[in-house]
């Protein structure tokens, strides 16, 4: 099922009489307030106000975090399409969604990845500390 986006013309003075119009959704993009709510999910996970889907306590933020920041970057490539084509013109919601919301959420998930790089780093070196040490690994 196709999604389509419905424009509707505000007239002060009807002439003609005012109608709903049909205008496909660029790129084959769904409507914004998806994306919105996708990206807010996404990011309520990364603020560690949801839990991920992956239970590991370091390598969970890293891989979801790099998950997010990809399907952030599927989104950028195909608003990049939909302006390549026309479809979507500078200005245009599309357009403000791709250097507001979702530029800083691509920041955010970033630094969210290389976070969780850092720490797994970390935790590999106390883990080799304590080896060399003597300990037993748990």
């Amino acid at each position: 099922m196709a999604h389509r986006l419905t424009i509707k013309r505000d007239q002060k003075q009807v002439q003609f009489g005012t109608r709903l119009t049909d205008v496909p959704l660029p790129a084959g993009l769904p409507p914004l307030d998806e994306l919105y709510d996708e990206l807010l999910g996404y990011a309520n996970v990364l603020a560690g106000r949801e839990d991920p889907p992956v239970e590991s306590p370091y390598l969970g933020m890293m891989e979801v975090a790099v998950a997010y920041y990809a399907r952030a970057c599927e989104i950028e490539m195909m608003i990049f399409q939909g302006e390549h084509d026309k479809e979507i013109l500078k200005g245009s919601e599309y357009y403000k969604f791709r250097t507001g919301q979702l530029r800083s959420f691509k920041e955010m998930s970033k630094m969210m990845a290389d976070l969780g790089s850092r720490r797994l780093t970390q935790e590999d070196l106390v883990s080799r500390q304590r080896y060399d040490m003597g300990e037993t690994r748990r």
